[in-house]
């Protein structure tokens, strides 16, 4: 593969969306549908729209193995109530999924210019509308750039730190250590993306082109041996945790 990949844009070196509402696979609908009503339980008339990403809106998603990931755009900030709960008890009712993220914005914030690099690219390049008012003609297309790396890696020193506080008291589960592992790649591959003249959206992708900014690194070596174990042990995350914020953050 030649560098850099330019994998994830078009021939002009615009960033492609990877989801669409269309691309989503038959057996996750049904809980899609049923999480639209929770949402419009819980938010009546201040919902303005619902976006999905990750593997359901690729249309890549695993039964019983991945997330259902959304993005919620609300017309004012209220409380959210009973979501979570309501939420978790409609994950025992739908063994598809494993969990719901739910990444909740308000519009006034969304359509601010000065999120144009965080919000405006994250609804026009990341999502899909799947209920509402789809904002993404808001925005323009665009390229990778630094400052849209920047404002997606805002959150991950202090989540690094907030992980090694809950493997030091050993309280950290599996599913977490995975999710880590997951974030750590990502966050190093939006560290040379624009570099790269690319925007993946799988932690696949993100390793193979770390791999090849980074041969015979062991820390990427790592990763991509932790990015494959079901068991990751305390002690080996801890020290990977560690030579990571060393080279990245």
């Amino acid at each position: 593969m030649q560098l850099p990949t330019r994998l994830g844009t078009d021939e002009a070196g615009y960033i492609m969306n990877q989801t669409s509402g269309v691309r989503i696979q038959a057996m996750f609908r049904p809980v899609i549908e049923e999480v639209m009503g929770l949402l419009k339980k819980q938010f009546g008339e201040v919902l303005h729209s619902v976006y999905v990403y990750g593997s359901v809106g690729r249309g890549t998603a695993v039964p019983g193995k991945s997330d259902l990931d959304l993005t919620v755009i609300l017309r004012e900030d209220v409380q959210m109530g009973s979501l979570r709960e309501v939420t978790q008890n409609l994950l025992e009712r739908h063994a598809e999924i494993i969990k719901v993220d739910y990444d909740i914005g308000t519009l006034d914030t969304v359509l601010s210019p000065e999120n144009l690099y965080e919000w405006g690219f994250w609804i026009r390049h990341v999502c899909s509308c799947i209920e509402g008012c789809d904002l993404s003609d808001q925005f323009p297309n665009m390229k990778p750039d630094v400052r849209i790396s920047r404002a997606l890696n805002r959150e991950l020193a202090a989540q690094l730190r907030k992980a090694h506080e809950k493997l030091e008291a050993g309280d950290m589960a599996q599913t977490e250590k995975r999710s880590l592992v997951k974030r750590m790649i990502r966050g190093a591959y939006l560290n040379i993306n624009v570099k790269d003249q690319s925007f993946v959206s799988t932690i696949e992708d993100s390793l193979s082109i770390l791999q090849l900014y980074f041969p015979e690194d062991k820390l990427i070596e790592d990763l991509a041996i932790m990015a494959d174990e079901i068991d990751l042990s305390d002690d080996w995350l801890r020290g990977v945790l560690h030579r990571y914020a060393l080279m990245f953050v």
